[in-house]
């Protein structure tokens, strides 16, 4: 379009036009920002709370709960298992206890030695009694049996006392077959030969053989298996001296005088225990009518003797 040329009029309007003031471009009240549109001065109004049911918890939430209570409940079963396990624990061994104390009573403690009780050798056998006795038994013993020496500290005085009593007779039968668990090798024999000394020599005292015996036995007198140690023949000499055995039988059992006669009863006795038992036989070894007697009962000789 070619260009117009204003006039002077035209030009006029048009500068006058172009110099008139321009309206303010200012918002109306009604086009003002509404309080707390976005750009405001104002603070924007908090999220509120819900207050609404919870979301149900995932799987993993309810295995891991139901896991916590489970294992709450398993602790305390196993402390209950626990408890009762002690209480059973403690039960067996307060019986235990009792019953080891039972077995191992001493009757007739207190009674002491013999009084009353004699001595006598026939065919390698000490036999002691007063009097004709209601009963007799068979005893085998070894000077170096330990549990020999137990059986003497737990029924040597009822033995004692039932004998003297006129009770109970005791055929004693000695043994050595534990000789080679003795340090001289022969000490089995030796005690064997000591005891033979006193029936044979001084039986007839009352109360003196079972005295003698007792002490041959006695805790801090009778060797040790295997120990290294024994007594000589003096020493038996001197517990037997101790025990009241008179001077001239305390010479014989130092010199070794029935050492020979011992050896050759003790293989008398092994044939009579092995003709009641069989070859598996053991000391102390208690026979009735020629049948082994049980001894892990306290009662057993105090039945026997009812």
């Amino acid at each position: 379009m070619p260009l117009r040329h204003r006039t002077p009029h035209q030009e006029d309007e048009h500068v006058a036009k172009s110099r008139a003031p321009r309206p303010n471009p200012s918002r109306t009240p009604a086009q003002k920002r509404p309080s707390g549109a976005a750009g405001s001065t104002g603070s924007r109004p908090s999220s509120a709370t819900s207050s609404g049911p919870r979301a149900p918890q995932s799987k993993a939430g309810r295995q891991s709960v139901a896991a916590a209570r489970n294992s709450g409940g398993s602790n305390r079963t196993q402390l209950m298992i626990g408890g009762v396990a002690i209480v059973v624990i403690v039960a067996v061994i307060i019986v235990g206890l009792v019953l080891n104390k039972k077995n191992t009573a001493v009757p007739a403690d207190g009674y002491g030695d013999s009084k009353a009780s004699i001595a006598t050798v026939a065919d390698g056998v000490i036999t002691i009694s007063a009097g004709t006795p209601q009963t007799s038994i068979d005893v085998f013993e070894d000077a170096m049996c330990p549990a020999c020496g137990s059986f003497e500290h737990q029924f040597g005085q009822q033995m004692a006392q039932l004998a003297d009593e006129g009770k109970l007779g005791v055929r004693l039968h000695m043994l050595n077959f534990l000789n080679r668990a003795s340090s001289s090798g022969d000490y089995s024999t030796r005690g064997a030969a000591a005891l033979l000394a006193v029936a044979t020599e001084a039986g007839s005292q009352p109360g003196l053989f079972l005295k003698f015996h007792t002490a041959l036995f006695a805790e801090g007198t009778q060797p040790k298996e295997n120990s290294g140690s024994d007594l000589s023949n003096a020493q038996l000499g001197e517990v037997a001296k101790t025990a009241g055995v008179p001077d001239a039988v305390v010479a014989s059992i130092a010199a070794g005088k029935y050492v020979e006669a011992a050896a050759a009863n003790a293989k008398t006795s092994q044939t009579a225990i092995q003709a009641a038992v069989g070859e598996q036989w053991a000391t102390p070894t208690v026979l009735h009518d020629n049948k082994p007697l049980a001894l892990n009962s306290p009662d057993w000789l105090t039945t026997l003797t009812a």
